[in-house]
Order: C-alpha cells, then sequence, then structure tokens
C-alpha cells in the first residue's frame, strides 16, 4: 500500500508518465455504483476499454481528469494524483468526450486554436498546430465554415483534432466512431492507429469489439463497474492450447480417407464442409504436427491451412461476463 501523496505502482517513473493507476475506486451517484472497488494498472500503449453502457468506462475516464470525485481509492495519471494534481493531469493529456462539446457558432480552426491557446500555446503556434492537426484529420476548406453546419463525421474529427492540438503523451477517446458511418469510423480508427504509432498512449473507450481488436494492445473489460479481465489482445484471444484447424482441399473421397486417417494420430473433435470439395477439421492431442502435413500429401489432399485456435474479442468479453478473471501483461 503507497504512502499518502505517493503513485500506487512502485515500477512507475518520469520515463513512463501516461501510465493510469486505479487503485480500490468507488465513485457513487446517489444509490448508483458507478465504480466499485475498481483496481486497474493500464500500461502504455494503445488501450481498449470495453464494457456495456453503463459499466462505468466514462466515469473511470472522468475521474481520471478529477471531473467527478472519488468516494474511495485513488487514480493516479502518469505519477499524479488524479484529485489533488487534477489541473496537472489536464495540461498533458487529451480528452475527446464522447457527447458534443463544440460550439456552434465558431469554426473549426478558430475553436481549435483556441483550445491550444487555453493549454499554453502562443497565438502564432496555436493558429499554425491549427492547422496541422485539422489537415492530419482530414478536415479541408470546410474548417473555416461554422461547426453548427457540420456532419457528425466532421464534429468527430474535430473533436479528434482539439484533444490532440497541444501534442499530449496520453490520449482519453470516448466512444470516437459514436455516429459515423462505416467509412467514416475506418478513417477514425485508421487516425487512432497513426497517433498510436507516434508513442503516445490512447485510452480507448468503445462498445464495439471489432474496433478494440482492430487498433488495441492491451484491453480492459468493466462490467457494473468492476475489472472483470484485462491483458494484452493477443493473450487474450489466444485459444485453448494444443487445439488446431486444419483446412483441406481435395476430392470428397480424398478428404474421408484423411480424416480418417487423421483420427488414427490426433483427436478428431469436428468436422465442417465448405463446398463438398474443402474441409476444416478441428484436432486436439497431435504429438507430431509433421504427421498433418504427411498423411495430407499420402492421401493426395491440399493442405490449405493448419492454424492455432483463435478466440475473438467478441469470445474473450462473453467468457469474461460469464466469470472470467484477471490477466496478466
Amino acid at each position: 500500500m503507497a504512502s499518502a501523496g505517493q503513485a500506487p505502482q512502485p515500477e512507475q517513473g518520469p520515463s513512463i508518465r501516461p501510465r493510469l493507476v486505479a487503485a480500490d475506486v468507488t465513485v457513487r451517484f446517489g444509490p448508483v455504483v458507478a465504480l466499485d472497488g475498481f483496481s486497474v494498472n493500464i500500461p502504455q500503449g494503445v488501450i481498449g476499454l470495453l464494457g456495456p453502457n453503463g459499466a462505468g468506462k466514462s466515469t473511470l475516464i472522468k475521474a481520471s481528469l478529477g471531473l467527478v470525485p472519488l468516494d474511495a481509492g485513488s487514480i493516479w495519471v502518469g505519477g499524479l494524483d488524479s484529485m489533488a494534481q487534477s489541473l496537472s493531469i489536464r495540461d498533458d493529456i487529451g480528452y475527446m468526450p464522447e457527447h458534443d462539446c463544440l460550439i456552434p457558432n465558431v469554426s473549426a480552426v478558430e475553436l481549435v486554436s483556441y483550445l491550444g491557446r487555453m493549454s499554453g500555446m502562443g497565438f502564432r503556434d496555436a493558429m499554425q498546430r491549427g492547422h496541422e492537426v485539422l489537415d492530419f484529420v482530414g478536415i479541408g476548406e470546410e474548417r473555416y465554415r461554422l461547426i453548427k453546419s457540420y456532419s457528425t463525421g466532421m464534429k468527430q474529427k474535430v473533436k479528434l483534432a482539439q484533444a490532440i492540438v497541444h501534442d499530449p503523451d496520453l490520449l482519453f477517446l470516448d466512444e470516437p466512431t459514436s455516429g459515423m458511418d462505416p467509412g467514416g469510423r475506418e478513417e477514425m480508427l485508421d487516425l487512432v492507429r497513426k497517433i498510436g504509432a507516434a508513442d503516445k498512449t490512447i485510452i480507448l473507450s468503445s462498445h464495439i469489439l471489432q474496433e478494440v481488436e482492430r487498433v488495441c494492445e492491451h484491453a480492459v473489460i468493466i462490467r457494473e463497474g468492476r475489472l472483470v479481465r484485462d491483458g494484452r489482445i493477443d493473450a487474450l484471444m489466444a485459444g485453448e492450447e494444443g487445439l488446431y484447424d486444419v483446412t483441406v482441399r481435395g476430392t470428397p473421397q480424398a478428404i474421408d480417407r484423411f480424416v480418417e486417417s487423421l483420427s488414427k494420430v490426433c483427436m478428431v473433435l469436428h468436422r465442417s464442409e465448405a463446398g463438398g470439395r474443402q474441409a476444416t477439421v478441428r484436432i486436439r492431442d497431435c504429438q507430431d504436427s509433421r504427421a498433418v502435413f504427411s498423411t495430407a500429401k499420402r492421401l493426395g489432399v491440399q493442405l490449405r491451412g493448419f492454424v492455432p485456435d483463435r478466440l475473438s474479442l467478441e469470445d474473450v468479453f462473453i467468457k469474461a461476463f460469464e466469470g472470467g478473471g484477471k490477466d496478466g501483461d
């Protein structure tokens, strides 16, 4: 347990400021418990914050910024206490809220440059940086129009631009693709990937699992204000060890002979057909994988795939809600 005024993460130092640590955090809104003894250590990288509506995702973000008080526990952002040092935290982070936070009767370049000035930039630097980030998010000549004339997708891009205008090391993105069409969502995810590739830490709150799976390295899953699962995406999605899907192509007779022979060296769990000339066989307990290749070659079938079991993030999400647990990095 850390002493008062000290972040409860002994491995944290100045070189890893963007990390977020929550320790036994409780937040109540009247009778509603939004966070219930919530604890997590969020590493650097692109982090997916997952959970159904009302799980506590937005509350965690707002509490990390000192926007809502804690009833118990502590949150440390980059080594700073979210309650005692919230203004310093906000100077060093970017925040893209879920709700519409834009001023309708100003242009995008006016708004973004103004917020750059609020972050401590001089007028000229803020204006130049405003143009740069609007170019980055794909807002062209429309930047001179009033924001009230923008589509939902354009507004989302402006919200991202204002979050990165001061070049923060840590970004909170709350439902960044909300209200966007498929093309707009793809553009937004591409922007998130580009920002993450520049060694920024991004905490992306979303209820769309496929988006998190595509852009995030680590996932934190929340249910009813409690942590139910967290860990690296690749580790969470790793399937059962020793379980493989073998896909072969050939005549129906050759595939039948292959499956029969394979059952003598492995445990065949399931077979699915694809058009009569291709099948996928799920196997387990195959002591020598070379037997799969040699059997396919001997019986005249083409081996099209031999891949270990892998879960989708949706599978991970469902399993977490069935009981789950906490995974390490």
